[in-house]
């Protein structure tokens, strides 16, 4: 009789224990699923972000940002890949160059126009892009051959989109830390500027541009 009620509570805590691993495995399981999805959510509210960089952000990480200290991106093989991928639109050319490197073209002369336009009348106009703005986004050109210095500026990936009179181009994107050409041929008219990837349109990436042949100077 003693062996019989033995073994009965040798079962009984038997299946105590494999109930006990039983709920433990669904709890880490639960919870990878939890990270996971925060993890996916973290991603869409920061898109954009560069695959090319091989460091991830912070947010990402769960490393604390320390104060003053600048993002850094290592060089990679798509540099020489996109300086490659120049290319050419029917009305207008895609010229890339490498990280930092100095625009060989005199800078352009911009000035303040009224109603907080930015005048570029020697046909180079050039733009910072940064998230999720372009600087400046109200531009004014002459018609022709103008020249789009782009900057990227800010911490992910970014595009470029111009569409208007006889005009729609496409630049390849683009990494922090790099500076492209986009030469297009334009008349007069008004013209959307706008970073096409991901939501950066409409989170407010996007400028007008004004081509007018009534600019002083040139």
């Amino acid at each position: 009789m003693a062996d019989a009620f033995v073994t009965q509570g040798e079962r009984e805590t038997a299946q105590l224990k494999r109930a006990a691993v039983s709920a433990s495995a669904a709890a880490v399981l639960l919870l990878t699923l939890a990270l996971m999805g925060w993890m996916l959510a973290r991603v869409a509210e920061h898109p954009g972000v560069p695959r090319e960089a091989g460091e991830l952000p912070s947010w990402f990480t769960g490393a604390m940002p320390v104060p003053g200290a600048r993002q850094r991106f290592p060089a990679s093989a798509e540099a020489a890949g996109e300086a490659a991928a120049a290319h050419r639109h029917e009305a207008g050319t895609t010229i890339a160059s490498e990280p930092g490197a100095v625009v060989a073209q005199p800078p352009a002369k911009a000035t303040p126009a009224e109603g907080n336009y930015t005048d570029f009348a020697s046909g180079q106009v050039e733009i910072a892009l940064k998230e999720y703005v372009f600087v400046p986004n109200r531009i004014r050109t002459r018609p022709g051959t103008v020249t789009f210095v782009l900057r990227n500026e800010g911490r992910f990936a970014h595009d470029f989109h111009v569409e208007g009179p006889g005009v729609d181009i496409h630049a390849e994107k683009f990494s922090p830390g790099r500076t492209i050409r986009v030469q297009v041929t334009v008349q007069e008219g008004e013209y959307k500027v706008s970073c096409p990837l991901s939501n950066h349109d409409e989170r407010g990436m996007h400028a007008t541009l004004i081509v007018t042949s009534r600019l002083a100077g040139g």
